[in-house]
């Protein structure tokens, strides 16, 4: 256990792990105890059995070379309806990691709802698992899977890394306690005179933002053709049909990329 200098709270706690089976799952199993960790809590670990991804997909990543890392926060100035405005922070604190790791060499954006990629590759996600008590969220783990070192990715045509990007390797350890500082300026901007001018940062990094594409609706696996036109404060995402201009609207397991 170590603890960072360069931040208010997050990762002044900061539990490194050999292994584990999915550092949310610790995350949350810490949160059960007697005794909930701090705000800012950091469990790290390069070798991660059992990572889950969004839809519940398994999130593959080779061992020892790259990040799993989850946050515990108590985010209770946010109402529950308030929850993907987390997402969109902590999407946005990512981003902004990646632009001053590549120095700008490359863009990454962020793909709905909380992916990260540049050149229309995947080079990180985020999982967040809230905890509600009556109207406001009371505790958040935010899992946030990194493609750090590893360099190939057998059947994952559109994924990619750090090295790949930067032509470098990295320090692990290095790496996520520089993440965190940008993770905590994110959350910063989690406060009620801050949260329009969030989202519109966050629709200025997103990913295919107005571009007509394929869609697939996963109830019926039927194709649409739009473009995503907006992002509510849901979560949900709009797309406009490029034929009749009629919004149409989704949330994270009704919609699927083409």
């Amino acid at each position: 256990m170590d603890s960072l200098n360069n931040t208010v709270f997050t990762g002044k706690v900061f539990i490194e792990l050999p292994e584990v089976d999915s550092t949310n799952a610790y995350a949350l199993r810490l949160l059960s105890s007697q005794t909930p960790p701090p705000h800012g809590t950091v469990v790290f670990s390069s070798r991660q059995m059992a990572g889950r991804g969004q839809r519940g997909n398994e999130w593959q990543s080779e061992s020892g070379k790259n990040i799993a890392a989850s946050f515990i926060f108590y985010p209770r100035m946010l109402a529950a309806a308030q929850q993907f405005y987390l997402s969109m922070a902590i999407a946005l604190g990512v981003c902004r990691f990646l632009q001053h790791e590549l120095s700008l060499l490359h863009e990454p954006l962020i793909k709905w709802p909380n992916d990260l990629y540049i050149q229309h590759k995947k080079v990180a996600g985020i999982l967040i698992e809230n905890t509600v008590s009556g109207s406001r969220l009371s505790a958040s783990v935010v899992g946030i899977g990194l493609n750090v070192n590893q360099t190939a990715f057998e059947n994952l045509p559109h994924a990619t890394s750090l090295q790949l990007l930067a032509q470098r390797q990295f320090n692990l350890r290095d790496t996520v306690q520089k993440l965190c500082t940008y993770v905590e300026a994110a959350y910063f901007l989690l406060q009620p005179d801050k949260l329009s001018a969030l989202k519109r940062q966050y629709m200025q990094n997103l990913y295919q933002f107005g571009v007509p594409r394929h869609f697939v609706r996963t109830a019926n696996h039927t194709l649409l053709y739009g473009y995503i036109s907006r992002v509510l404060d849901n979560g949900h995402i709009e797309i406009t049909h490029c034929n009749s201009g009629q919004p149409e609207y989704f949330d994270l397991k009704e919609i699927a990329w083409s």
